[in-house]
């Protein structure tokens, strides 16, 4: 005897409810098995003779997060298991989608045996499969099947995608976040190119998961071949652990490592590696660790720390970011932020990694300490800002030196009846100075021991007119004159006070108005002294100029500024920069230091950028002076250029180099190539070194990395 129900639209039956339940019955439930089975179709029959109940027209089967969608489901009460047909479609609840022409499950859509399957994974992962078994509500089990995350092509769907994993066999475990392959080969563009018997990787929708990683190999005149292979260890859900043993041909083992740790108040990440050199007999290592924590909205404390056994174990044993690198700090900190203040106390370990370094004459600062407050307004509207600085530093050999000092300044602004500007500043630096060591082999400029006091107050006055045109069938042009005025007692050049954070002076047009044109406070301006600068500008649309020209004078001199800097007379040279961005496409920028009498050049810095359609070009030109006492020995002349961008489709790449003119030799040449698309990345990437600098001698450097999105990448470098 067969009945018939027909339901228009979203009707909900209490009949596969009924039926889900008694099923039900045979076996324990879950808490999620609990939940009732309910859902929509467009008509609904029940056969009581079979004990079926047939849905069909747009059925919508859920419980829970779980979906099922089909053309047709039929219902069998007695085993409780129900049969999709038709663009049957199964979403689970972590946003994984399943696609077949027939489906069995049973009746919480968890189990069933699906046929000509095809899955939409987390990330773009794909999988496609002959047929596939589930179990468990967990265990997908597929045969001949294939994974790969590239999407079809849209002119031709039938060919074979960029890469593909083909397997006899496939197991894809949704709680372990696994999907496992037997007899499993690589392919590239439908071309074996790669075969084994077992393979394994996360599932997409896994962020962390434990297992091996990607190889990274090569070879390098120091190691000889090489092969590191990484283990990644998920130790709990705020800690992993990775662990690199890589083997060498030359100088046998070395063992890397990265911890990772994550607080509800901050993280700690810890890398490093050791091995036993077998020529030199010891053991050699490094260290790179990062701490931060936040004691509460105001308060922070962490630590830097970049150790190194040995000035040469960074590059040679190729340490990432840390190869190039001249100098390694280690820095523990305490910081607080405020509206209107900042502080921070800590101290700077010094590693020297260049030939030309003495480890003995390297400071240790410890402590150092600075908070400043900013922003307060007095009642006549001026802006009051201090601060205090206490530091020392201490050497092997030369001079130790502690020092205090602090900064108050005060500032009003005013507006002039004809629309100019004017800025009254005043500015005390107070410090204060206890050296000793042997200052006799500092390499700093230092002099006698003992105790040295200054108190250096200085004001300014500054003047500018902003003259602007604004619209036009000439756009808007602005020209501001600008006159500063400073004046202060004759500080010159006391050889008593060692120079430790003065040294890096460069005049330009960046430094021309102000107290101070040193970097730090060791070294300061002084005397009677006029600034003046005229600033340009033209707007026109999508048309930008722009620049400034500008000289310094002073009432005296001395021997406060090196030979080279600029500012060795009374009158400084002259600085200037120009901007001109004449299009979108086009910027070209030039920064210059002119002899003040002979108008010759001593410093230019130009470059011109060409962009567009994906692609630039930049051309950059640098001349400088030497400076010895500003830590730049010799003159330097260099041209570089580098060009780059989109290639073709999803092809980019960068080509460059840099040549010293002066010497007429390269300095280093670079390219590299990359592709990129939804599933797949490939990167090279070259570099030469002609010249050598501290640890970094002359070589070239070759690395090759092949990424297959969500499963892994492979690297090889030579160098």
């Amino acid at each position: 005897m067969r009945s018939r129900r027909k339901a228009a639209g979203a009707v909900a039956l209490a009949l596969l409810l009924a039926a889900a339940a008694a099923a039900q019955t045979r076996r324990p439930l879950t808490e999620a098995e609990r939940q009732p089975v309910t859902f929509t179709a467009g008509e609904v029959e029940y056969d009581e003779n079979r004990d079926l109940v047939i849905a069909r027209g747009g059925v919508e089967a859920w419980q829970g997060d779980r979906i099922l969608r089909a053309q047709e489901v039929t219902f069998h009460r007695p085993t409780g298991r129900a049969t999709a047909r038709g663009e049957v479609v199964l979403m689970e609840p972590d946003g994984q989608v399943f696609f077949a022409e027939e489906a069995e499950l049973t009746e919480d859509l968890r189990d069933g045996v699906i046929r000509e399957l095809r899955a939409l994974l987390a990330e773009g992962g794909r999988l496609a499969a002959a047929g596939a078994v589930r179990s468990g509500g967990r265990v997908t089990e597929m045969a001949r099947a294939v994974y790969s995350t590239c999407e079809a092509c849209r002119d031709n769907p039938e060919r074979s995608p960029l890469w593909q994993i083909r397997a006899d066999r496939v197991v894809h475990d949704e709680q372990e976040k696994t999907v496992e392959y037997f007899d499993a080969t690589l392919q590239i563009a439908g071309i074996p190119v790669f075969y084994t018997p077992y393979f394994w990787h996360a599932d997409p929708s896994a962020k962390r998961r434990s297992g091996f990683l990607f190889p990274d190999f090569g070879s390098s005149t120091f190691l000889g071949a090489f092969y590191r292979q990484p283990y990644y260890w998920v130790i709990s859900p705020s800690e992993d652990l990775t662990l690199s043993p890589m083997v060498t041909t030359r100088k046998g083992g070395v063992l890397f490592g990265e911890w990772r740790r994550r607080f509800n108040s901050g993280f700690v990440v810890t890398s490093g590696s050791f091995t036993y050199d077998p020529d030199e007999t010891r053991w050699r290592g490094n260290i790179v660790s990062t701490g931060r924590f936040s004691l509460d909205d105001t308060w922070r404390a962490g630590w830097d720390v970049r150790r190194s056994s040995d000035r040469d174990y960074i590059r040679r044993y190729r340490i990432g970011a840390f190869s190039n690198a001249g100098v390694l700090v280690s820095t523990p900190f305490i910081e607080g932020f405020g509206s209107n203040f900042y502080a921070r106390a800590d101290a700077n370990f010094y590693q020297g990694l260049s030939t030309l370094d003495a480890a003995r004459r390297i400071p240790m600062v410890l402590p150092r300490a600075y908070a400043e407050i900013t922003g307060i307004q007095d009642p006549l509207g001026g802006l009051w800002r201090g601060d205090l600085g206490v530091f020392a530093t201490t050497r092997q050999l030369g001079t130790d030196t502690r020092r205090v000092a602090s900064r108050v300044n005060w500032m009003l602004p005013l507006r002039g009846s004809f629309g100019d500007l004017w800025t009254v500043e005043a500015n005390l630096d107070l410090l204060g100075y206890q050296v000793g060591g042997d200052t006799s082999a500092t390499p700093l400029p230092g002099g006698d021991s003992g105790t040295i006091g200054r108190a250096h107050p200085q004001v300014a006055l500054t003047w500018r007119w902003p003259l602007l045109r604004p619209g036009g069938s000439w756009g808007s042009q602005l020209i501001e004159p600008i006159v500063q005025v400073v004046a202060g007692p004759n500080v010159g050049l006391d050889r008593r006070i060692p120079n430790e954070d003065s040294i890096d002076l460069e005049f330009s047009d960046a430094y021309l108005f102000g107290f101070n044109r040193f970097p730090g406070r060791d070294r300061l301006d002084g005397g009677l002294r006029v600034n003046a600068g005229l600033r340009g500008a033209w707007y026109l649309p999508g048309v930008t100029i722009e620049g400034m020209f500008g000289q310094a004078w002073r009432a005296a001199t001395d021997a406060l500024y090196p030979a080279g800097s600029g500012l060795e007379g009374r009158r400084s040279d002259y600085v200037g920069r120009l901007t001109v961005i004449p299009s979108e496409h086009l910027a070209l920028s030039y920064r210059t230091r002119l002899d003040r009498e002979t108008f010759s050049t001593r410093l230019a810095d130009a470059s011109v950028t060409l962009s567009g359609f994906g692609r630039y070009l930049t051309v950059s030109y640098l001349t400088a002076p030497a400076q010895p006492e500003a830590l730049q020995p010799t003159a330097r002349r260099e041209l570089g250029a580098t060009l780059g961008g989109r290639i073709w489709g999803n092809w980019s790449g960068w080509v460059g180099a840099r040549r010293d003119l002066a010497r007429e030799a390269m300095v280093q040449s670079y390219a590299g190539l990359r592709y990129e698309d939804e599933c797949f990345a490939f990167v090279a990437t070259y570099l030469r070194r002609f010249t050598t600098t501290g640890t970094l001698g002359a070589g070239t450097d070759l690395i090759f990395t092949v990424v297959f999105k969500t499963v892994g990448e492979i690297g090889f470098s030579a160098l």
